[in-house]
Formats: C-alpha cells, sequence, structure tokens
C-alpha cells in the first residue's frame, strides 16, 4: 500500500474504483470530478497535496495528483488535514459529521447539492479503506462488541421507599428542576385553544404544490410526535429505577407536552381537510430509518438493558437527532414559509408554542448525555459519536428527500435546500460542541456552577 495523497495512492484508488461493482452501482447517479485535498497539519512538515478523481456514474475515468487546473475542473473539493481523513477513513468519523464540525470542509461546491449522494461518498471511502495505509485502525465500535453491558431491569414490585422525604431529594437548582420549573410556567397551553379558522380559508387560496409542501412538512412532523410520545416513555421508567427523583418530575411534562403536539398537529391536519387522505406517501425511506428502525430500537432496548451506553443510544438518537437536529429544521422551515408570508396564523401560533416545548427537551437531553458521560466515562462519549456518525446521514436525508419530491428550479415558496441543510447541520455541531465542553469541564451540560 502507498502513503495517502501521494501518486502512487492516487492511482491505486483510481483503479480500485473502477474495478469495484459496489461502487458502480452506489454511485451511478454521479456525475463530477472530485477532489480530495489534505491541507498542511499544523507543525508538521507536510505540505498540502491533492487527488483528482474524474467520476461519472459509477466509473472512475481518471485517478491522479491534482493539478491547479484540475482544482478548478472539480465539481467539489473537500479538504482538511491528514488527521481529519484518518479519522474519517478509520470509522471514527462519518463524513457528513466530519463536514458538519468542520473537521473537513467543502472548499468548492455546494453541500446541499453534495448530500444527496452520501451512499456514493461512503462507497468511495470504502474503496479507498482497502488501498490505504490505516495503522492504529480504531478500537471495535460499541456497536459492534458483544454485548455485556446489559443490566436486566429490577424484577422486584417492592417499593425501595420514597423518595421525596429524603433529604436532599429535591433541590432548586438542579437543571431537571429548573427545567420542571420552566415547563410548568411555560408549557401550559391547550392545543384546542388554538383557533385554526383562517389557516382553512387560507388554505384554499393555495397553490397545490404549496399545499403539498405544508402537507408534506406537518405530516413529517405529525409522525415524529407520535413516535417520540410512545418511545419516551422506556426512559421514564430508567429514570425511576434509579430515584432521580427531579428527572423523574420533569420527564411527565415531557410525556405530556409531546402527547399535546400530537393532538394540536391532528387539530390542523384536520381543519385543512387533510385527514382523509394517505399521509403516509410523505414518508420517506429515510423518515422510516429514524422513526421505524432507529428511534424505537433504540428506546425499546431500555426495557432490558438500562446501562449508562444504552441510556446514552437513546438520548442521541431521541434528543439530539430527532428534536435537536430534525425538529429544530422543521420549524425553521415553518418559519420562513408562514411568517415571511403572515399565513397560517394558527399554525404559527402553534409551532411557536412547539419550539418552546422542545427546547426544554433537547436540554435535557444535552444534560442526560453530558451527565452519563461524566459519571461513567469513554463507553457513554464513545456511544454518543458512534450514534451521531450513524444517524446523521439518514438524518440529512430525511430533508433532501423532501425537496427531491419537487423540481429543483421550482420548489413552492421558492424554497432551496441549501439553507435548511446548513441549519440542520449547525444545530448538530453547537450540540456536539456543547457535550465537548462539558467533558472538557467535567460539569453537566447547564449546570450552575
Amino acid at each position: 500500500m502507498h502513503p495517502l495523497f501521494t501518486h502512487e495512492w492516487a492511482l491505486a484508488l483510481g483503479a480500485a474504483l473502477q474495478s469495484s461493482v459496489m461502487y458502480r452501482e452506489a454511485a451511478r447517479r454521479w456525475d463530477g470530478a472530485v477532489c480530495l485535498q489534505r491541507t498542511a497539519d499544523t507543525g508538521t512538515a507536510l505540505p498540502s497535496a491533492a487527488v483528482f478523481l474524474d467520476l461519472k456514474h459509477g466509473h472512475c475515468h481518471a485517478a491522479r495528483l491534482a493539478t491547479e487546473a484540475d482544482l478548478k475542473q472539480a465539481k467539489f473539493v473537500i479538504s482538511g488535514p491528514l488527521t481529519a481523513w484518518l479519522s474519517v477513513l478509520r470509522g471514527n468519523e462519518a463524513p457528513t459529521v466530519a463536514l458538519m464540525r468542520g473537521h473537513l470542509t467543502l472548499s468548492k461546491g455546494m453541500l446541499p447539492m453534495l448530500l444527496p449522494h452520501v451512499g456514493a461518498a461512503n462507497a468511495l471511502l470504502d474503496v479507498a479503506r482497502a488501498v490505504s495505509p490505516l495503522a492504529n485502525d480504531r478500537a471495535p465500535s460499541f456497536a459492534s462488541v458483544p454485548d455485556h453491558t446489559v443490566v436486566p431491569t429490577n424484577a422486584s414490585t417492592q417499593r425501595p421507599g420514597f423518595r421525596s422525604l429524603e433529604q436532599g431529594a429535591l433541590t432548586d437548582d438542579s437543571v431537571p428542576w429548573r427545567l420542571w420549573e420552566k415547563a410548568k410556567r411555560h408549557g401550559i397551553w391547550n392545543p384546542a385553544d388554538i383557533d385554526f379558522t383562517v389557516d382553512a380559508q387560507q388554505w384554499r387560496t393555495l397553490a397545490p404544490d404549496e399545499q403539498d409542501l405544508l402537507l408534506r412538512l406537518a405530516t413529517l412532523f405529525q409522525g415524529g410526535e407520535e413516535a417520540v410520545v410512545i418511545d419516551i416513555l422506556p426512559l421514564l421508567d430508567v429514570v425511576s429505577q434509579e430515584r432521580r427523583l427531579d428527572e423523574q418530575l420533569y420527564l411527565t411534562s415531557f410525556v405530556w407536552e409531546e402527547a399535546k403536539h400530537v393532538e394540536g398537529m391532528h387539530r390542523f391536519l384536520h381543519a385543512v381537510g387533510a385527514l382523509d387522505t394517505d399521509l403516509t406517501r410523505f414518508h420517506t425511506p429515510a423518515y422510516h430509518t429514524i422513526f421505524t428502525d432507529a428511534l424505537p430500537q433504540a428506546m425499546q432496548r431500555l426495557r432490558h438493558d438500562t446501562s449508562p451506553v444504552a441510556q446514552a443510544r437513546a438520548s442521541t438518537t431521541y434528543n439530539m437527532i430527532v428534536e435537536g437536529v430534525l425538529a429544530e429544521t422543521g420549524y425553521h422551515m415553518f418559519h420562513e414559509i408562514l411568517v415571511s408570508r403572515g399565513i397560517l396564523p394558527g399554525m404559527q401560533q402553534m409551532t411557536g408554542l412547539l419550539k418552546l416545548d422542545e427546547s426544554r427537551h433537547i436540554a435535557y437531553g444535552l444534560y442526560l448525555l453530558s451527565r452519563l458521560g461524566i459519571e461513567h466515562g469513554a463507553p457513554v462519549w464513545d456511544a454518543i459519536a458512534d450514534t451521531m456518525n450513524v444517524l446523521m446521514d439518514p438524518t440529512i436525508a430525511v430533508i433532501t428527500e423532501a425537496f427531491a419530491a419537487y423540481p429543483a428550479d421550482a420548489v413552492p415558496f421558492a424554497l432551496s435546500p441549501a439553507p435548511f441543510v446548513e441549519h440542520a447541520m449547525s444545530q448538530g455541531a453547537k450540540r456536539l460542541d456543547r457535550l465537548e465542553r462539558a467533558r472538557a469541564q467535567g460539569v453537566p451540560v447547564g449546570t450552575k456552577e
């Protein structure tokens, strides 16, 4: 094998891509040259270098060290230090997450145009791994090691005592208690009080494709809200077993708020006359990956595995991915459509209330994940990273698949996927950065010093 980013490595990579049936199938829709650029690492003498790959519909027509002309010709230039490329090639970090966190950067090209081809990119990386010298490969992921961390649920039906009678069981300055106080002050709203009369009237004035996009967005929300109100229950049970009373009290409001979200979105769909159609047509493959597979699997696992690692995987899926990336991006899209155009006042009111509720849910998730990581160390931090690496690709695909339903030059409301993909990536990066700061400081997110 040849050193990375050398002429010999470029030739070997090109030949391997051309002979790979797996890559040919994954990249059959890709058309455009790509440059993989290694920037100079701080503190090393390695100069920058880049590999040019002329890729068309699953074939590699040329591979070489890139010239200045190649860098100008390439459709995409992905840049980063050798440490970042090694991390991606070793599987320590998914390419999407590396781009999201700025470890790799897109020096040329638009991210939303690249992300629909994540499958082709991953296939290319698989081929690159096979021709690359990757000493010090990462330790096995927690997704692949034998399950030796299962903690059986306590089968005893005897109550161990009453936590609320103990000194210090409820403290006014704990993060869950402060969230509980906020929920009591700001979460008291009734979906039945939201008036969708004007929404129903305005709905009839919207163009069919505009109705289609709003229904798509509302349906993605509705399915997601129903999923989370059901799937949160195992986490509530785990917290109860651990006798964390302040967290348990807050989580009762969490469940109640998610239930109201289901009711509110259902009322909107009823008001605009959409419930007599098959709304599941809007649920794409990536959507099912998150809500049909990943979320229930991670949450239901807590019924037989209450380990810190299982809790971390569940909370990362629920709070970081579903709420912290997808829901936040959905609110952003609703705002861009409704507020800027002054339409659907009932939906505007409801999504504003939902967003406030979800901000508390995300705050709890960040607290929980950082608490687990600080208490139990590397296995938990690795579980968080692994889960983000696995789920960010389908998470971004939920957004790109929604836009793919419309002609690129005729998306309803003149929207473009670019700002929403960028918003999703920034939301994920922001939460990961907060967890990293908590890890470095040894203090859970939100804790008062």
